[in-house]
């Protein structure tokens, strides 16, 4: 049986770079100060588990482990893995192939990953890491367990959301996961991490990841979180949310969580019911998530939400320019975000706000104004992104029809660089403004002295983390590298061709099941 022994890993650093590969999250570790644990890798393995399945798992960035090392350790352990699944994402795709390329090559074993990537664009994602034999598409969790369930990858036709390699052949997959037993699973695996690896930036406090809800109704185009989830809004139950709360904080000693959902205020009376179980426990926990500014406008709501802990919410403002906002398919008013903010600040709860520069329509003039509309808004933290058009978004599609993208280097699909080129804006002008709008937020006079406590917290937390940032937004330092493998094997693609040609096959559809693209 392919589960007998199972390897689930997070692949190390890329050329000394931490990477979140968890979700549509797949940012450096200096954009928030932190990277998250991998929560699909650990409730996969509590699934695992649960069903008598041996298993290992191993975050190689978090304990900062090579694949040589992780190799020489499986052997000390006698554990040869019978089944190797790892997360990845759009920036690290190429690097992580390679480096589990290793494992694959040590232990025999068929080497499956998923990530954003995967369920956007499978067929080229499997071009870029020729190393895979299979990538889930869509929710992973179904899709691990069946594939273990086989006696061999032979079988793994059977399993619909999968997207497989057979040689020189990609076979598509003919479904889209979805975790099926997602309203009433298991708590993640997190006695199988280093948790004191994870901490908040801000807070200088371990954390762990609860899962509120999956699907976003939105339809903002340059987000892959609905292709990965769907748009249909699934929520847990607020006595279960709460249990695994007061399980993370009576079995591991943890009193921060982050709920993890793309708006996990959306259903104010669901969500009201979660506060009230929550206030009800007087479990002293504080947590922080995800929310949407319109979701935020009765100020009795965002009190409650105070009152179970809530300490700080995170709120796509994205742009300035409403016509900007309506092109990314991003229905949010103006005047609902003053709304939100002025609630938030008033009831205790720290804001978020993240801003998007250089979306196609944006020009110097419409960015000026939205770094002007953040200061204006003055929400307590703010952070200006780069568009980047991952591959398979809405977003991605618009740039390639009007000519705008300047590289397909899946390795530059990521903060730290600007792949567009449209209405003077080009990679150094835009990098050059989100500098600018860093710098005139965080200096102002009344900004630090309303953080000098924030500030504190942070430096001492994240010192080296925060200077690397501090040098690069006052000198404007020179661009990271990408994340490529450091090796000249499998170099990322620099034109539309992929990296490897492979023939697409298309199976014919089971008799229960129609096809899906």
């Amino acid at each position: 049986m392919l589960g007998r022994r199972v390897l689930l890993f997070n692949p190390p650093l890329v050329n000394g770079v931490a990477f979140t590969r968890q979700g549509r999250c797949q940012e450096r570790e200096e954009v928030l100060g932190t990277t998250k644990p991998p929560y699909s890798l650990a409730l996969i393995a509590a699934l695992l588990r649960d069903r008598g399945f041996g298993v290992r798992l191993v975050d190689q960035t978090a304990e900062r482990l090579s694949t040589e090392d992780l190799i020489a350790r499986l052997n000390r352990e006698g554990f040869a893995p019978t089944l190797l699944v790892f997360c990845s994402a759009t920036p690290t795709a190429s690097a992580d192939a390679f480096e589990a390329g290793k494992l694959k090559q040590a232990f025999g074993a068929p080497l499956v990953s998923f990530g954003p990537h995967a369920s956007a664009a499978p067929q080229a994602a499997m071009a870029h890491a020729p190393q895979v034999d299979a990538m889930a598409v869509g929710e992973p969790e179904d899709a691990i367990l069946q594939l273990a369930a086989l006696e061999s990858f032979d079988q793994a036709e059977r399993v619909d959301s999968l997207t497989i390699r057979r040689g020189g052949t990609v076979i598509a997959h003919r479904a889209q996961g979805a975790y099926g037993g997602f309203a009433a699973m298991p708590c993640p695996a997190w006695d199988l991490l280093p948790l004191d690896r994870y901490r908040l930036p801000l807070e200088n406090a371990r954390y762990l990841i609860v899962e509120s809800s999956r699907g976003c109704p939105y339809s903002c185009d340059f987000c892959v979180a609905p292709i990965i989830q769907g748009h249909k809004f699934r929520e847990r139950d607020a006595v279960a949310l709460v249990d695994e709360i007061e399980q993370g904080k009576r079995r591991f000693g943890i009193n921060h969580f982050y709920l993890w959902g793309d708006t996990v205020t959306l259903n104010a009376k669901s969500f009201s019911r979660f506060c009230d179980e929550l206030i009800a426990r007087n479990l002293g926990v504080r947590w922080f998530g995800n929310g949407r500014a319109d979701n935020l406008t009765n100020p009795e709501f965002v009190a409650k939400l105070r009152q179970s802990g809530c300490w700080m919410l995170s709120l796509g403002i994205e742009s300035e320019s409403d016509d900007v906002r309506r092109e990314m398919m991003k229905k949010l008013e103006r005047e609902k975000i003053r709304l939100a903010i002025r609630n938030l600040r008033e009831a205790g709860i720290k804001s978020f706000a993240f801003f998007i520069f250089g979306y196609p329509g944006d020009t110097p003039e419409s960015i000026e104004r939205t770094a002007r509309f953040a200061r204006e808004i003055d929400p307590d933290f703010a952070n200006f992104y780069p568009a980047v058009p991952y591959p398979g978004t809405e977003l991605y599609e618009k740039c390639k029809r009007e000519g705008m993208l300047v590289t397909e280097d899946w390795s530059r699909l990521e903060y730290s660089f600007y792949v567009l080129r449209s209405n003077r804006l080009d990679e150094p002008v835009v990098l050059r403004a989100i500098r600018r709008a860093t710098r005139r937020f965080y200096l102002r006079p009344s900004w630090m002295a309303r953080h000098v406590v924030d500030l504190l917290k942070i430096v001492r937390s994240s010192g080296p983390l925060v200077w690397q940032a501090a040098v690069r937004v006052v000198r404007g330092a020179p661009d990271p590298a990408p994340a490529a493998p450091a090796v000249a094997a499998h170099p990322p693609a620099e034109s539309s061709a992929p990296v490897h040609r492979v023939e697409i096959v298309r199976p014919a559809p089971r008799a229960d099941r129609p096809p899906r693209d």
